[in-house]
């Protein structure tokens, strides 16, 4: 049993965001992400997305690791989202992701991570 306030996540996440979601599956789906880890992602969306629903995502890292991931995952959670312009958060966990992209998002997690706080 894991102590209060203990990590649990096998992956650290990133601190900070990306921007910019390449969506295929058509407009205002995902909007942006909130933050990535090796494990999947949480995204910010303007309608609710059915629990279990596969995905495939495809996103920039941005520089210094500069690396476009291509990726399955499936939705493990929705939430509404009371700030902003967008609707709800969606957990998405990676079901297929290449070692590749796999390593480019854990490369991007520990640059942000050794950042100072924005």
């Amino acid at each position: 049993m894991a102590r209060e306030g203990q990590e649990r996540r096998r992956y650290p996440r990133s601190r900070r965001g990306l921007p910019v979601v390449v969506d295929e599956s058509g407009p205002g789906v995902l909007n942006h992400v909130d933050n990535i880890s090796a494990n999947g992602v949480l995204c910010h969306t303007i309608k609710p997305i059915p629990l279990m629903t596969r995905m495939r995502i495809l996103l920039e890292l941005p520089k210094p690791v500069k690396h476009r991931v291509d990726a399955e995952g499936i939705v493990v959670r929705c939430d509404p989202d009371d700030v902003g312009d967008d609707h709800f958060k969606v957990a998405i966990l990676f079901t297929k992701i290449s070692d590749e992209d796999h390593e480019a998002i854990h490369r991007f997690v520990e640059h942000d991570l050794s950042q100072p706080d924005a």
